[in-house]
């Protein structure tokens, strides 16, 4: 189990400007904080750098991540939609 700040830094980091992302990121983030490991919570806090466009887009699979480390993350947080 995730350090509460590292939880807390998590929950921060997916408020975003746009109101659908922000809604997915948190629901997700609800449902699977207290299963996140480590290695997760790295990835999810290196995916959450990127720009909102850019995760709406591969979040809706609009588009491609070109990042294969990335893609597990994405792929758990779109079977939580």
């Amino acid at each position: 189990m995730l350090a509460a700040k590292q939880q807390e830094r998590l929950r921060w980091r997916c408020r975003r400007g746009m109101l659908e992302l922000d809604l997915l990121l948190s629901r997700f983030l609800i449902d699977k904080i207290d299963t996140l490991d480590e290695s997760q919570a790295q990835v999810l806090d290196r995916l959450l750098t990127y720009p909102d466009q850019d995760l709406f887009d591969w979040l809706m699979a609009r588009k491609d991540c070109d990042d294969a480390s990335l893609k597990p993350m994405l792929e758990l947080i779109q079977e939580r939609k």
